[in-house]
């Protein structure tokens, strides 16, 4: 499968879903590759979470990865993109994905 993302773009509008990538890429040396953007929309926040893990980057979300690797998981399963969504008010929102590091 295709990892599917948007980076490096201002003020992008998808489904009724516009965002800006604020970083990509690694905070530090040795570190996990983040993919974060600041969101806003009129729409519900579950469409515009659903809209941002589909089409914006396509991941899954933190809990269900968190617990896929407490519970023992495969290195594949350690590996995929995972995703954070804050809901921030007023339609804007943040969402945030991580890539654990590989060397």
């Amino acid at each position: 499968m295709a990892t599917i993302h948007i980076d490096r773009q201002k003020n992008k509008t998808i489904d009724g879903v516009t965002f800006t990538n604020t970083h990509s890429g690694q905070k530090k040396a040795y570190g996990d590759s983040f993919h974060e953007y600041d969101v806003q929309s009129d729409l519900p926040a579950e469409e515009v979470e659903r809209v941002c893990r589909e089409k914006v980057y396509k991941a899954i979300p933190y809990a269900e990865w968190l617990l896929d690797y407490r519970n023992g998981g495969t290195m594949e399963q350690a590996f995929r993109s995972h995703y954070k969504f804050k809901v921030l008010g007023d339609g804007k929102y943040f969402y945030q994905v991580c890539q654990l590091y590989t060397d």
